[in-house]
């Protein structure tokens, strides 16, 4: 199934670059971004490194970086705001209820106001 990267070490290794790129030029990561990045024809293929054992965590904390970007971008007014909300339902499985023990987007846009707002008073 994987024959781009022998080991795990080599996918973090490129997807470090990917970050460091993406933070460079001030660009959000994406699965999309990451797997044509990183060689891939489309974003099945990475994602379905996470079904080789050996590959899973890095695949794990890969996306788990990109969604806590994602998440802080809520509090960013420089990003619209539906459409990270749109691609942490798509991408990372965010719904508007409560589903399998997950915070749901209510309360989750709730605390972003609840930052932002407190910027705002401090400014």
């Amino acid at each position: 199934m994987n024959k781009k990267y022998k080991k795990p070490k080599d996918l973090e290794k490129m997807a470090e670059q990917y970050f460091l790129e993406q933070e460079t030029q001030n660009k959000p990561c994406s699965i999309a971004g990451i797997s044509y990045y990183l060689g891939f024809t489309d974003k099945s293929q990475f994602l379905d490194l996470e079904k080789i054992e050996e590959f899973a965590p890095a695949i794990n904390r890969i996306k788990l970086r990109m969604e806590s970007q994602t998440i802080d971008m809520l509090t960013d007014k420089s990003y619209a705001t539906t459409g990270v909300i749109f691609n942490l339902k798509c991408s990372f499985g965010y719904s508007d209820k409560v589903v399998n023990g997950k915070d749901d987007m209510a309360d989750l846009m709730q605390k972003a106001k609840k930052l932002i707002d407190g910027v705002q008073e401090d400014e």
